[in-house]
């Protein structure tokens, strides 16, 4: 597997589009493709500042790259854990019709403290504009997955929602490991 092919796997597991896409229930018809793509693209916005704003990020909060690694670890070991839990459960409430609350629904769903904690950590370790390009993958495919409205399958989504919580928390051990052994 090639680096950025992990590293887009890793941030999969992080943004986890498939409990997002069966977590967000709409209310009546489809959420509106055009609320689709501005939260994926307002997410990605998140993502890719906290990837190029990785170095003052941890500068400001006075850390080493490597200790950083080990805390993101811990919030993706929570996040899975989460995921393992509960699997796609929806969201609280649900977006109506209206285009904002949709577009909110939307970036809630994928601006998750792992996505946030992966974007800073990937950017410090990999590189910024890998990292990016590497959400902006994640999130085009989480768009996808919304707006093919995964609800509906409810058990299927919920069942790789978990799965892929699982791969989190694999990955999350892995981050604290690599993290310890770099202190």
């Amino acid at each position: 597997m090639t680096a950025f092919l992990q590293l887009v796997v890793f941030m999969f597991a992080a943004v986890n589009p498939v409990a997002a896409a069966a977590g967000i229930r709409p209310r009546g018809s489809a959420i509106s493709p055009t609320a689709v793509a501005a939260g994926a693209l307002a997410a990605l916005l998140f993502a890719g500042g906290a990837a190029l704003l990785s170095s003052p990020i941890l500068d400001g909060l006075g850390v080493e790259p490597e200790t950083f690694r080990v805390g993101a670890g811990v919030v993706f070991l929570v996040g899975g854990a989460s995921e393992v839990w509960r699997g796609g459960a929806p969201l609280a409430g649900a977006p109506g019709s209206e285009h904002r609350s949709a577009f909110l629904f939307v970036l809630l769903a994928l601006v998750t403290p792992a996505a946030l904690a992966g974007a800073v950590t990937y950017g410090a370790d990999r590189g910024e504009f890998e990292t990016i390009a590497a959400a902006a993958t994640v999130f085009a495919i989480a768009a996808v997955a919304i707006g093919a409205r995964l609800g509906r399958f409810e058990a299927a989504a919920g069942a790789v929602a978990r799965i892929t919580g699982g791969l989190l928390v694999v990955v999350a051990a892995g981050l604290v490991v690599s993290g310890v052994r770099a202190i």
